[in-house]
C-alpha cells in the first residue's frame, strides 16, 4: 500500500471510531468542535455521518470574488455605484436575488444550530445580517418575487434578534433592559407571575423557549407547501414538507435534478452519463423517440461480459482459494482466512454478474452497461443522503426514481409534487 492510501486509511479509522464515540440522537446531534487547522466549527451528527458548519464568515467557508459572502459582494457594488443594466441607479434582478436569499438561508440554518448551542452573541449577529439583506433586497430589487413573503421572514428574523439581543442583556444582568426587549417576543405576564424562581431565571428560560421553538420551525421563505431543488455554486438546496436540506454537489445530485425537473421523460443513461461530462452526447448514444416508441441508436452487442479463458482463470483461482482456506483454518490463522474468503467472495460476485440463468453468459453493450451502472450508482447514493436528512423526501424518490437503461421520474398522479428550481 501506497504512503498516501495508508494515510487515508487512518483518517478513515479515525472517523468511524470519532463516530462510534458519537451514537446519532436527536435530540443531542450538535456540538463544537475543531476543524482540520484548529480552528472551533459546529459539528452536526447524522444518522450516516457529519456535517460542518464555520463558526463565522459564511456557513460553508466559501469566499465570493474574495469577499466572505455574495451579499458582501452586492452591497460592496451598491456602495461603489457600479452601473446596471436597469437605468435608474444600482439594481438587481430575480436570479440574483433569490442567489441571495438562497446565502440568507444558509446563515438561518446555522441559528438553529447557534441556538441549541447557547450562542447567542452569534444568533444576534447572523440575524442581524439577514435584516441587512432584507433591507438590501427591498431598495434594490423591488419588483422581483414576492415582497410579501420577504416582509414575513424579516419579521421572523426581527423577533429572533430581540429575543437574543433580550438574552445577551439578561446575562449580563441587565434586568430591565432585558425585559424591555423581551416584549415583542415573549408573554411578560407568565415571567413576572411566576414566584418560585428569580425573575432573570424566568425570563432566560421564556426567551430560550422561545428562541430554539422559532428556529426549530421552518423559515417564512420556505413554506410547508413548496419543494424546491435548487443549486447554488457547490451545494443544492434541497426544499420538501417544511425541512430544507443542503448537500454538497454532486453528480448524483445532478442526474437526480434534471429527472425530477422533467417528470415523465424517459432518459437513456449514455444521455445523462453526457450531461454530467459537460459534453454533447454523441448520436450514437442517444435514444430516438418515435412516437411511444423509445429506440436507443447504436447500442450493440459487445459480445459475452467474460470470455472463456477469463472464466478459467476465475474458476481456477477460486480452486487456489479454497486451498489456502483450508490451510488457514487448520494453522488457526484468522487473517489469511478473511482475506481468502473476501477475495472468493469478490470473483463469486464478478461470476454470478457475467453468468445467466443455465450457465448462459449475459450479453451487453459495453458503453451502455458501463452508463448504467455508474448512473444507476449515482442516483441512488443521492436518494440515500436526501433521506438522511429528509426521510419522508428521500421515500418519495426511491419509489417515484425508475433506473436501469432508461431513467425517469414518476411522481405520484393523485399526490404531484410542485416543485421549484
Amino acid at each position: 500500500m501506497s504512503l498516501a492510501g495508508a494515510l487515508t486509511s487512518m483518517k478513515i479509522l479515525a472517523f468511524q471510531k470519532f463516530l462510534e464515540a458519537w451514537p446519532y440522537d436527536a435530540e443531542n446531534n450538535v456540538r463544537v468542535g475543531l476543524g482540520a487547522d484548529g480552528r472551533q466549527v459546529i459539528l452536526v451528527r447524522r444518522p450516516m455521518g457529519l456535517e460542518q458548519y464555520e463558526m463565522d464568515g459564511r456557513p460553508d467557508g466559501r469566499r465570493i470574488y474574495g469577499k466572505s459572502s455574495l451579499f458582501e459582494v452586492y452591497a460592496a457594488r451598491a456602495t461603489d455605484g457600479r452601473p446596471t443594466d436597469t437605468p435608474g441607479g444600482f439594481s438587481i434582478g430575480g436570479k440574483d436575488r433569490a442567489e441571495l436569499l438562497q446565502e440568507g438561508l444558509l446563515y438561518h440554518q446555522r441559528l438553529r444550530l447557534l441556538a441549541l448551542l447557547k450562542d447567542w452573541a452569534r444568533v444576534e449577529r447572523d440575524t442581524a445580517r439577514n435584516l441587512r439583506l432584507c433591507d438590501f433586497l427591498k431598495r434594490h430589487a423591488p419588483q422581483a418575487g414576492d415582497p410579501a413573503q420577504l416582509d414575513a421572514w424579516r419579521r421572523e428574523v426581527a423577533r429572533i434578534n430581540a429575543g437574543a439581543r433580550a438574552m445577551l442583556l439578561s446575562q449580563k444582568g441587565q434586568y430591565r433592559e432585558a425585559l424591555n426587549m423581551a416584549r415583542a417576543v415573549v408573554d411578560l405576564s407568565l415571567v413576572l407571575a411566576e414566584e418560585s424562581a428569580p425573575k432573570g431565571e424566568m425570563l432566560a428560560a421564556a426567551l430560550q423557549d422561545y428562541l430554539q421553538g422559532s428556529l426549530a420551525n421552518q423559515s417564512a421563505l420556505g413554506t410547508a407547501g413548496e419543494s424546491r431543488f435548487v443549486r447554488q455554486h457547490d451545494y443544492w438546496t434541497i426544499q420538501h414538507n417544511g425541512r430544507t436540506a443542503c448537500l454538497k454537489a454532486t453528480r448524483g445530485l445532478q442526474c437526480l435534478a434534471l429527472l425530477v425537473r422533467h417528470p415523465g421523460r424517459e432518459f437513456h443513461v449514455t444521455e445523462l452519463l453526457a450531461r454530467l461530462m459537460e459534453t454533447p452526447a454523441a448520436t450514437s448514444s442517444i435514444p430516438i423517440i418515435e412516437g411511444d416508441r423509445r429506440v436507443a441508436a447504436g447500442l450493440s452487442d459487445c459480445g459475452a461480459q467474460l470470455d472463456a479463458l477469463a472464466k478459467l482463470k476465475c474458476r481456477r483461482r477460486l480452486s487456489e482459494l479454497r486451498q489456502d482456506l483450508d490451510e488457514a483454518e487448520q494453522l488457526h490463522n484468522p487473517e489469511l482466512a478473511t482475506q481468502a474468503r473476501e477475495e472468493m467472495n469478490a470473483i463469486a460476485q464478478h461470476l454470478a454478474s457475467a453468468i445467466g440463468l443455465g450457465g448462459r453468459d449475459r450479453k451487453s453493450s459495453s458503453e451502455a452497461e458501463r452508463a448504467r451502472c455508474a448512473i444507476t450508482k449515482r442516483i441512488k447514493r443521492a436518494i440515500q443522503r436526501i433521506a438522511d436528512a429528509i426521510p419522508d423526501l428521500g421515500q418519495h424518490l426511491a419509489d417515484r426514481i425508475k433506473t436501469g437503461y432508461f431513467c425517469s421520474y414518476m411522481p405520484n398522479p393523485d399526490r404531484p409534487v410542485t416543485w421549484k428550481f
